[in-house]
């Protein structure tokens, strides 16, 4: 059955998010950054040798304009309850975990003047 009530976050700018890569589960909240066109950043020190070898490279630049390599795992994110997004592209970098465009763009999401977000499908 489809999710239709929508997610409502009293923790602006951030969204509960479920992150699974392979057998590695975290639960996190995620700020939402408009500018960043990745999927998901999850903090480094998160990221140990269970998750096993990356899928892929890529490189990032970043709001200083400085350009950064990083390793990217596939796996899933679910955003509070609804229902999980497989193959994303998970990225350890920084120290905090951040939601970008790839999957902001999925949802309809409205910033409710600085209090609260509200997401819908």
């Amino acid at each position: 059955m489809a999710h239709t009530q929508p997610i409502i976050s009293d923790r602006y700018p951030y969204l509960r998010v479920h992150i699974r890569i392979r057998a590695w589960e975290r639960e996190a909240y995620a700020l939402l950054d408009t500018g960043f066109t990745g999927n998901l950043v999850v903090p480094v020190n998160e990221l140990t040798q269970a998750i096993g070898l990356p899928d892929s490279r890529t490189g990032w630049t970043l709001a200083d304009g400085s350009m950064v390599a990083s390793s990217i795992y596939v796996g899933s994110v679910q955003i509070s309850e609804l229902p999980a997004i497989g193959g994303i592209g998970i990225t350890f970098l920084g120290d905090e975990c951040i939601m970008g465009r790839g999957l902001i763009d999925r949802y309809r999401i409205t910033f409710d003047h600085g209090e609260r977000l509200i997401v819908n499908l």
